[in-house]
């Protein structure tokens, strides 16, 4: 088992239920000095999707989750992310990060979006599910506004 935090659409219960139908909501977490970006375009969704950029001072909110070990290949797949590939040839590459839960600090892994040239905008559908997923599990008000001033298509 581990830890996954989730920043972007895999926020919605919904979205991972779907994934890893055995996941664990642990709470909701902060990731300092990191600022949430839309650096690629998914051939899935045909859409901007979210990712992360390290930025100082910054904070990106987020849900730790407690998943299975075939979670974890599941999500691999989902993400682009082949550990054998190059990470210039990964969708996203898995990385391990320490987040603030509950005043704890907490070791987990997450999903770093390889950054594609160009403009990337979310459509209005992921960008509902991202906006869903901060609801549901409360994130900072102040935090689900910015989500909400986010273009989409």
């Amino acid at each position: 088992m581990f830890l996954y935090f989730a920043y972007g659409s895999n926020m919605s219960g919904r979205q991972m239920t779907e994934r890893c139908p055995d996941h664990e909501r642990l709470g909701i977490a902060v990731l300092k000095d990191h600022a949430l970006c839309v650096p690629r375009t998914s051939p899935i969704r045909n859409c901007g999707v979210a990712g992360l950029a390290v930025t100082p001072g910054a904070e990106v909110w987020g849900v730790v989750y407690r998943l299975h070990d075939e979670d974890l290949a599941a999500l691999d797949r989902r993400e682009g992310y082949d550990p054998a590939k190059p990470h210039h040839e990964n969708r996203y590459n898995r990385q391990t990060i320490r987040v603030l839960m509950d005043g704890r600090d907490v070791e987990c892994l997450t999903y770093f979006a390889r950054p594609e040239p160009g403009e990337h905008v979310p459509s209005a559908n992921y960008l509902a599910t991202m906006i869903e997923g901060a609801v549901e599990n409360d994130l900072p008000a102040e935090y689900v506004a910015t989500l909400r001033l986010i273009p989409s298509l």
